[in-house]
């Protein structure tokens, strides 16, 4: 998968030189040339989908999406509390509610092309798995109390 989108090619060649299959991989076709990588995390039986994005520019984002959906009542108290929280304690990323509703765990490496280390991604999503195992049930119970009281 040679392309002109030298962070992609070199996140490529690291999952091939470390066999890791684990990811799909998206050619956008823009001016950009943005190739998305997506894969899942498993946490607490769930399938969380992961979504990393190359492009020329120095911004390279990382997301998880932990919860498709929240509800409203359950956005409104408890959980956003919890998140601000959170957002607080962890330097490394942090987390949101989309327009779709749903709660996203987002981090951005930053490096230009030529520099970008895909190992730090490895890293990154390393330290992400860690972190969801511990607090994955407690936003869980949150979201759970939250829309049980509403």
């Amino acid at each position: 998968m040679q392309n002109s989108n030298i962070k992609a090619n070199k996140f490529q060649d690291f999952l091939t030189a470390n066999q890791i299959t684990c990811f799909g991989v998206q050619a956008i076709n823009d001016e950009l040339h943005t190739v998305i990588f997506r894969t899942n995390l498993e946490i607490g039986g769930q399938q969380l989908p992961v979504m990393f994005v190359t492009d020329d520019t120095l911004h390279t984002p990382l997301q998880v999406r932990v919860v498709p959906a929240v509800a409203q009542e359950a956005s409104s108290s408890g959980l956003f509390a919890y998140i601000n929280e959170l957002n607080r304690t962890y330097k490394s990323f942090k987390y949101f509610i989309s327009e779709d509703d749903a709660l996203i765990l987002d981090v951005c490496l930053t490096a230009v092309p030529e520099q970008f280390e895909p190992q730090l991604v490895n890293l990154t999503l390393d330290v992400i798995l860690r972190h969801l195992q511990d607090e994955y049930p407690v936003l869980m119970r949150k979201i759970w109390a939250d829309t049980a009281q509403n």
